[in-house]
């Protein structure tokens, strides 16, 4: 017997045969191109042909899986048409003579390495993300075929990665489960694995192909992948079994179910979106609003700073989609280590305390203004709030309120809609949270962000393994910041939410809740989870 371990991605537990999937990954060679009119020629046929396969995609997803799942092949149709990965290859081929297929690899290369840098887990998945679309692209250009697979059984698939093509097109009726080497639980693989109720275990460190046939329970609750399982190991198989289904059973329960906590406030359980899809998984897991939209994603999406317009519709479409539950939208979090190319910034030596979210908007008024404008615009569809992240001086909310009165001032006098729009801002440092009494008589509400808070109270990068065990189980320190924040936010007649990772660990709702908490946001698919871990507390 023989267990691996990764990271949990998709609820489920599941044993079966082990069917192991090497991809041979494209090498780029340093090939040239005789003609580079040629090459470019080539490249816009691959991305014509390109298109009408993930818009195939994107309708066999719909009838699959879903609305907000079929937006991954749009999101990766978007990519491939993006102005910063079009300009790499037209470069490559014209400037340094590569053939278009080396030309595609390259730029997915260069530009996975931007999104591999930044400091969110989510915009790190979009890595793979543009890595399968330059891969598309140049298996397209040398005539190579998708990889294809027929399983003889139900089985359980390891591979070093999966692209969302890939994912969709398993015949889910004979995939137990899903294990990688590469991805995380925000990766488009995890996500649709979660979409179609299948067990996935990421970030596996090798995965032999010698346990090709070989039987094995994976956990993908508890990250786990058991080869060659024991007799004991069944034995235990069989059990988590029941409790899962149990577990499955009360969470699905918990549809319809409003939350009401001891002091006779409610407790909303709500969720987290990186875009518009996810918004319509959030109303499928019954979520009771938005409690972060990160709107970061629109930055990323055109190559360029999305224009007031641009950022209207999609707020717009986030408001309306909610149907009068809170949409709480926080401005731009980007700077330092989220690189976004073009807006030029300079390299830091320590990016996690550098020019980043609310300093950076500041720092270039003019993004947050036309934020701001789409946002009070937005607000007259629907409930709308901003969160503000980063801040550690009250000068900085001044500063965010002069810049948010001026738009809406400008808007009024333009004769154009708008929405009363509260403003809110982010607990993330031990800066915010001592200072908590002061900013709690300046803003509207509170949101913890408990990913940075961790790892700023600890002095420990939260992606360093190495340091991982400081944060786990929850140290003193960080439950003092946490309850110093809430103290302060019911003093002063505000609520308080909580929108990490922390929100949905079992371990730490009944504290949260105990501390003043009224609201967590997590990942779609644990609404319901959380959602009954918080009545068996309220119970006691």
């Amino acid at each position: 017997m023989q267990t691996l371990y990764g990271k949990p991605a998709s609820e489920g537990i599941a044993k079966g045969r082990l069917k192991v999937i090497k991809h041979s990954r494209k090498q780029i060679s340093g090939g040239t191109a005789l003609s580079a009119e040629n090459e470019i020629v080539r490249y816009q046929f691959a991305l014509q042909m390109a298109d009408t396969e993930l818009e195939n995609l994107k309708k066999r997803a719909l009838e699959t899986v879903g609305e907000a799942e079929a937006s991954i092949f749009e999101i990766h149709r978007m990519m491939m048409h993006d102005d910063d990965f079009t300009d790499r290859v037209a470069d490559f081929i014209r400037v340094k003579a590569m053939c278009a297929e080396n030309a595609v690899i390259q730029a997915g290369e260069d530009l996975a390495k931007i999104f591999a840098g930044m400091d969110t887990e989510y915009m790190r998945a979009r890595a793979a993300d543009i890595r399968s679309v330059a891969a598309r692209l140049a298996d397209i250009l040398d005539g190579g075929n998708k990889l294809s697979y027929e399983l003889d059984e139900p089985s359980v698939i390891a591979s070093d990665d999966l692209t969302p093509a890939e994912t969709i097109c398993l015949d889910k009726s004979r995939v137990l489960g899903v294990v990688t080497e590469l991805g995380s639980d925000s990766s488009h693989t995890a996500i649709l694995a979660r979409s179609m109720g299948i067990p996935a275990v990421v970030g596996v460190k090798e995965i032999s192909q010698e346990f090709d046939g070989r039987e094995c329970i994976i956990d993908g609750s508890g990250g786990t992948v058991t080869v060659d399982p024991d007799e004991g190991a069944l034995e235990r198989f069989r059990e988590m079994t029941v409790r899962h289904a149990e577990k499955q059973r009360k969470a699905e329960t918990m549809r319809g179910i409003r939350l009401t906590g001891r002091n006779g406030k409610r407790i909303c359980i709500c969720a987290n979106a990186a875009e518009i899809g996810d918004i319509d998984s959030a109303l499928r897991y019954d979520a009771e609003g938005i409690g972060l939209f990160r709107s970061e994603f629109l930055f990323m999406k055109y190559g360029r700073s999305p224009t007031e317009e641009e950022q209207f519709e999609a707020y717009r479409c986030a408001a309306e989609k909610m149907e009068g539950r809170e949409c709480v939208i926080r401005t731009l979090d980007a700077g330092a280590d989220k690189k976004i190319p073009y807006l030029n910034l300079d390299g830091e030596h320590n990016p996690a305390l550098g020019m980043r979210a609310v300093r950076l908007c500041l720092k270039n008024p003019e993004l947050l203004h036309t934020q701001f404008r789409a946002l009070y615009r937005a607000a007259a569809y629907g409930k709308v709030s901003a969160m503000i992240p980063m801040v550690v001086l009250p000068a900085e909310i001044d500063q965010v309120r002069a810049i948010a009165a001026k738009a809406e001032r400008e808007l009024i006098a333009a004769n154009i809609s708008t929405g009363k729009l509260k403003l809110g801002m982010m607990i993330e440092t031990p800066a915010s949270a001592v200072c908590a009494d002061i900013f709690a008589g300046m803003v509207d509400f509170f949101s913890i962000g408990t990913n940075d808070l961790i790892q700023y109270t600890l002095a420990a990068d939260r992606e360093n393994r190495e340091v991982s065990y400081l944060a786990d189980p929850l140290p003193e320190s960080v439950k003092r910041m946490i309850k110093m924040t809430c103290d302060a936010a019911v003093s002063a007649g505000i609520p308080v939410s909580v929108c990490g990772e922390l929100g949905g660990d079992e371990r730490y709702i009944g504290f949260l809740l105990d501390c003043g908490v009224t609201k967590l946001s997590v990942s779609p698919p644990n609404v319901l989870r959380v959602r009954n871990a918080a009545a068996e507390h309220l119970k006691k």
